[in-house]
């Protein structure tokens, strides 16, 4: 009821409600050329818009809520020539000052037309800000948002993970168009922007104004581009593919990995001038979309040593070089936008993806499987804004968004069905018709459910052809979102914006173990009770075998709006399981800020308030918990609702100068945001297991109750216009984190329903971070234009993730009380990108519009921990040196947390185009090459060694000796060495990660332009 009232009283202030700004402001004066005086009445107009203002007695105007682009500005007035300032940049919530002297003169209709320069330094943001435009993305080489913010000043990405100074990787907000792009699971950017549809990409680290929230450590903003007033239009085609990939064909001493990709983009008016749209659509298909350095190898006459099988096979394993096979990856993805310039200007958006990858981290152990499981996702956001300007100054904007996200994992020969997934008589008849009939090559089973065993050779487990994928799960995540922006200038001074932000999510999820399907065998054909139909299975038998975890589903995989139980007779008398309704949080905040521009001096002032309703429960009692023995669950009543947090949160930023080429900077301010939903939501049937029946120890332990994470930050930044060409921009920085995830211990009471204590996901974990952050931005110059960023980050905690002291606590030893460094952070960390580029009609015919850019990137590696693995214990012949990594309970650390690094890493990227004009057409032939000198970086080492080549297994007689005997001696170690340290299988398959980092890769491409 309380959650019900909060949510009525919230949709009566939508009329106030705001999202994240995404446009901008042109301000300045206009005066006599001849004598410098301001001219009153003039009229500027932004070309192609309604927007416009006339200025004051003194010469001054502003116009607000000017989109982020490119824009032409005319300056009219009668006795004077008008003046066009071409190629105007508008950045979304920065003032662009836009000055006009306008030359008297006795004709009428007489134009000047200029084209303007990008300021050197902003003098307009009062925080650390990174912004690249749609024209330095067209020739920068390398692809992405993720990749893009890589570059910049900050932004660390570290086994595909995006961290911000030092902050995790689920601290990081992501904004396409003003609206959340995220997945609220955990918090990583879900929706793909096509990179020739981006206007503008921001990163703000760190320090941002009061309209903006839910993020401790960054926010990324994207804006998409928006019809012009003339068509326009481009294609776009690349590939890096001249010859089989899965041959291991080589070009100038580099792999092809099957990568082709095809752009189209159309633009320009619908009716009129004053209804524009934009829309890009993008298919992209990589075979092999891993990219890794691989080593194929051949062994023959390889004879199956499996003791369970009755037949022991002799096969070959062939492995191709430089590509990895079973990483499809096929996406295609629609962006654009509608624009209607009308008195009430209406703006909507769109992004839409849909994407199948398989999805396997064991390509070398399924060589001999031709079934391989893959990943099904589609996202559509939508997005609307309806604009009305009631002066130059004052405008309402109200805003509408509506997001949809759907995971599946499928099988590539039954698709989603995956209740056949170990029916052998289907497996069957499909293989028997893949192979075209022949009988010799259809898949049989041992019995009607069961697969026959893997082979191992040399003790190592292989997959048989048609072995199934063993874990099904879909999960639906959407919300809708409701807003308004009002902003409205007082006197030239003071920017006065207010507003609110309210989002909703319904969040669903359900995952099985599809050889549950074995209990619906007939009695007596399986080696334990069956049941004929999955109608006749009991609930609790179905869940426990099949370990299902659903919320928002029912135990089958339909979904459900409200929670489920299952009773062993139709009396309901004895409780058998349950299931929760969909999760439904709510986020709610709202602010006031002020931004005072004083001549050059600039203070942005707000408050902002964030109401967080995570839809959470926690126990009344953790260590006496009221039980159902006969279910072996949790009562119902043992839960109470979570309240509500209510969190405020001042934000300050200056910006003045010290000189008229120099600005000084500071920003200070509180951040708040929930943790990821994946620490909070749980099914019912998991915290039965790890609370109730216990007897396991849980890698992934349950969490309920948790609160939000807390940032205070503070920057000091310093912009330094050098000469005319110029400019550096100086941040220092200092973050402290508090409550952020961690694993504790939950003791049982004396006596207790329970057996004892289980592990519960807490906030307890802080970390300190700081560093400083220098970008040199050069305007082109004699061709030549470029940055460079470099960061010295300084990021400590007392976990690097929520389970980092897992194992300390199982062995009772004292939690982390102490900072070390994160072992994600970078200590330094840098780019250089330079463009050098002919302009047309420039050089001549062979050098006119000929253009290289080339990306230097660099990092300093990443701290890890040398560890000791104890004697003792099974070991297995594949996983014998990298088992230690999937249990903190297998090692104990040789040094003090994070004394050591990974080597130093250095990337170099170039891009070559040419480019030829025939009238109002273009064609642009590129060459990009990733990783030009083909440098093989170590990114992740084994840390029992510190080296990426040597698990520490085969070189220790005292751990191998015996699995090397017993599994076939050098024929084991020439296979051990070709799949784990050659190709290091194993560790992939243990951390998800890699060893080193992505080798040469060469694209060609043709772009043209209409």
């Amino acid at each position: 009821m309380k959650r019900h009232v909060t949510i009525c009283l919230l949709l009566m202030l939508l009329p106030f409600v705001l999202f994240a700004g995404t446009v901008g402001k042109i301000s300045g004066t206009v005066v006599d050329k001849t004598t410098g005086e301001g001219l009153a009445g003039v009229n500027v107009i932004i070309e192609g818009t309604t927007l416009g203002s006339a200025t004051d007695a003194d010469g001054y105007y502003m116009i607000l809520n000017v989109p982020a682009g490119l824009f032409n500005v005319h300056a009219s007035y009668i006795g004077y020539k008008e003046l066009v300032v071409r190629d105007v940049r508008i950045s979304m919530d920065l003032t662009t000052e836009l000055n006009f002297e306008l030359e008297p003169t006795v004709l009428k209709g007489e134009v000047v037309t200029v084209t303007a320069q990008r300021p050197i330094i902003e003098k307009s943001a009062t925080a650390s800000i990174s912004i690249t435009t749609a024209e330095e993305l067209e020739n920068i080489p390398v692809r992405g948002t993720q990749n893009i913010i890589a570059t910049m000043a900050g932004v660390v990405v570290q086994d595909g993970n995006v961290h911000i100074r030092g902050g995790r990787d689920d601290e990081v907000k992501f904004f396409l168009n003003g609206v959340s792009t995220v997945n609220p699971m955990n918090n990583t950017n879900v929706v793909s922007v096509i990179h020739e549809a981006v206007e503008e990409i921001q990163v703000l680290a760190g320090g941002y104004n009061a309209d903006m929230g839910g993020a401790n450590s960054g926010v990324v903003r994207t804006e998409l581009k928006t019809g012009a007033s003339k068509f326009q239009g481009s294609l776009d085609i690349r590939t890096d593919g001249f010859g089989d990939p899965e041959e291991g064909n080589k070009f100038l001493n580099t792999y092809t990995y099957g990568h082709r990709a095809g752009i189209v983009t159309l633009g320009g008016p619908l009716i009129s001038k004053k209804a524009r749209f934009f829309i890009a659509g993008e298919y992209n298909n990589r075979e092999d979309s891993r990219v890794r350095y691989s080593k194929g190898f051949l062994f023959e006459d390889m004879v199956d040593n499996n003791p369970h099988n009755a037949i022991h096979d002799t096969v070959t394993l062939e492995y191709p070089d430089g590509f990895t096979p079973k990483q499809n990856d096929e996406r295609y993805t629609l962006n654009g936008t509608v624009t209607l310039d009308l008195p009430v200007r209406l703006n909507f958006g769109f992004a839409y993806t849909t994407r199948k990858y398989d999805i396997t981290d064991q390509p070398m152990l399924r060589l001999l499987n031709d079934r391989t499981p893959y990943n099904e996702n589609n996202t559509l956001l939508l997005t609307g804004r309806a604009t009305k300007i009631f002066s130059p100054g004052t405008f309402l904007e109200l805003r509408a968004s509506s997001y949809n996200y759907f995971l599946e994992r499928g099988d590539s020969w039954f698709d989603h069905d995956w209740h056949v997934w170990y029916d052998s008589t289907e497996v069957y008849n499909y293989s028997l018709d893949k192979y075209g009939g022949d009988s010799s090559l259809a898949v049989t089973y041992r019995n009607a459910w069961n697969p026959k065993y893997n082979y191992r050779f040399c003790g190592i487990p292989f997959n048989r052809n048609g072995a199934p994928n063993d874990y099904y799960f879909k999960q639906k995540q959407s919300y809708y979102g409701f807003g308004a922006d009002f902003v409205t200038q007082m006197g030239r001074h003071h920017e006065i914006k207010t507003g609110l932000d309210y989002r909703a999510y319904t969040i669903r999820r359900f995952a099985i173990y599809p050889d549950v399907m074995s209990f619906t065998a007939e009695d007596g054909t399986m080696p334990y009770p069956t049941y004929g139909s999955i109608e006749n299975i009991p609930a609790n038998v179905w869940m426990d075998n099949g370990l299902v975890r659903p919320y928002g589903y029912d135990i089958y995989g339909n979904e459900i709006d409200e929670s489920k139980s299952y009773y062993k007779d139709a009396a309901h008398d004895t409780l058998l399981t349950r299931v929760d309704g969909p999760k439904k949080p709510m986020e709610f905040s709202t602010y006031l800020m002020d931004k005072i521009e004083y001549n050059d001096l600039i203070i942005n002032a707000g408050v902002r308030l964030d109401y967080f309703d995570s839809d959470d429960k926690e126990l009344k009692d953790p260590g006496n918990p009221e039980v159902d023995r006969n279910a072996g669950m949790l009562k119902e009543s043992a839960w109470k609702k979570l309240d509500p947090e209510i969190i405020i949160s001042p934000r300050l930023g200056f910006s003045f100068p010290v000189t008229d080429k120099t600005v000084f900077y500071t920003q200070y301010g509180k951040f708040v945001q929930m943790p990821s939903y994946n620490n909070i939501y749980f099914p019912t049937y998991e915290y039965a297991r790890q609370i109730v029946r216990q007897g396991y120890y849980y890698i992934n332990p349950i969490g309920f109750g948790l609160k939000p994470i807390k940032t205070t930050s503070y920057e000091v930044g310093l912009r330094q216009q050098i000469a005319q060409m110029a400019g550096l921009d100086v941040t220092a920085f200092y973050k402290n984190v508090k409550g952020l995830v961690e694993v504790i211990k939950q003791l049982p009471d004396q006596p207790s329903s329970i057996p004892g204590y289980y592990d519960l996901l807490s906030n307890g974990d802080f970390a300190t971070n700081k560093g400083i952050e220098l970008r040199l931005t050069i305007r082109r110059w004699n061709r030549l234009a470029g940055q460079i960023n470099y960061t010295y980050t300084d990021a400590e905690g007392t976990q690097s993730t929520s389970t980092s002291a897992h194992g300390a606590l199982y062995f009772n030893s004292q939690m982390p009380t102490i900072i070390n460094p994160l072992e994600y952070s970078q200590t330094h960390r840098g780019s250089i990108n330079l463009d050098y580029r002919f302009g047309i009609n420039d050089g001549g015919p062979l050098l006119s519009q000929l253009g290289f850019n080339l990306l230097f990137q660099f990092n300093s590696g990443h701290p890890f921990t040398y560890v000791f693995v104890p004697p003792g214990g099974q070991t297995d012949a594949y996983t014998a040196g990298t088992d230690y990594m999937l249990d903190t309970r297998d090692r104990w650390p040789a040094e003090p947390i994070g004394s050591s690094s990974t080597p130093w890493v250095y990337y170099a990227d170039l891009r070559i185009d040419k480019t030829f004009s025939i009238k109002n057409i273009s064609a642009t032939f590129y060459v990009m090459v990733n990783n030009l000198f083909n440098r093989k970086n170590v990114v992740n080492v084994h840390w029992v060694t510190g080296s990426p080549s040597d698990d520490g297994f085969l070189s220790d007689p005292d751990r191998s000796a015996s699995t090397i005997s017993a599994n076939g001696g050098q024929k084991f170690i020439d296979l051990y060495n070709a799949i784990n340290l050659e190709n290091g299988q194993a560790y992939w398959d243990a951390v998800g990660n890699e060893l080193y980092g992505r080798p040469r890769q060469i694209f060609f491409g043709i772009k043209f332009n209409i």
